[in-house]
């Protein structure tokens, strides 16, 4: 197929390098800045060509301009029009009048080469009506890929939120718990890190719930009382809702009595 790109950045060139690769023919490259550049660096595309004469438009721009950028491109309803944006479903490329679908690389670009070697290992996630030419596109990346309801896009994407983003900041939150305890800063970051590191580790081997670990999934009522007395109220706060969360993971791993959920659901709430 012919791939012409409207935005080309981080995820934009790596993919358009490995889709050339994979026999993929790169048409017209747009872009606000150093469209010629990105050209250099995929090795194929035309600076400013025409995105219409394209099999498929595949617009990398930044999440907030995919609706302006939409509503400036007519294409025909024999092309696709393909975004790659977590936050927003394929619908919003609907302006263009071609067929769409979205294709969302979940994981975060740095640079080129690193980005570029890291794609068959990546997972894609796609929609829309378009969908089988996006499984078309992730295959012959020779990656993993999985279809996602159009219309719960949001809750896909406050899903890779916290699993990424929401990480960190309960590693930030830990790091300052056992800073305050007396260990030092960096000392505290790589500890919690391995542990952090462990964690996942046990979900990918054993898997959801059996991964589960600590006093809640053992009942440890008296503990957890400890930690909360000893918190200070906002990230008390943040304990009390993940401890609620965790809550159904323990009980489907078992072993949790009935009495010791209903005092631990208890302290999540407040009580």
């Amino acid at each position: 197929m012919e791939i012409a790109f409207v935005g080309c950045g981080a995820a934009g060139r790596p993919l358009a390098a490995a889709w050339r690769r994979a026999g993929h023919t790169i048409g017209a490259v747009h872009a606000r800045s150093r469209a010629a550049e990105a050209v250099r660096v995929i090795g194929g595309g035309t600076p400013g060509g025409d995105v219409r004469t394209a099999d498929v438009v595949v617009f990398a721009t930044p999440d907030d301009m995919l609706a302006t950028v939409a509503a400036r491109i007519r294409l025909g309803r024999e092309q696709v029009a393909l975004h790659l944006s977590g936050a927003y479903a394929s619908t919003v490329l609907q302006p263009t009048g071609a067929r769409t679908a979205s294709l969302h690389p979940l994981r975060a670009f740095a640079d080129f080469e690193g980005a570029l070697a890291a794609l068959p290992e990546t997972w894609f996630f796609v929609e829309g009506e378009a969908a089988a030419v996006a499984e078309q596109l992730v295959g012959d990346l020779g990656a993993p890929c999985a279809r996602i309801d159009t219309a719960k896009k949001a809750s896909y994407h406050a899903a890779a939120a916290i699993a990424s983003n929401y990480c960190v900041t309960l590693l930030a939150l830990a790091r300052d718990l056992f800073v305050d305890a007396g260990v030092a800063d960096d000392e505290a970051l790589a500890a919690l890190v391995a542990l952090a590191g462990g964690a996942v580790e046990n979900v990918g081997r054993v898997g959801l719930p059996d991964a589960l670990t600590g006093p809640a999934a053992r009942g440890d009522v008296e503990v957890i009382e400890g930690h909360l007395a000893a918190l200070p109220p906002a990230a008390g706060a943040i304990y009390r809702a993940l401890l609620g969360a965790t809550l159904p993971v323990a009980r489907a791993r078992g072993g949790l009595t009935a009495e010791a959920e209903d005092r631990l659901r208890r302290l999540a709430d407040g009580r």
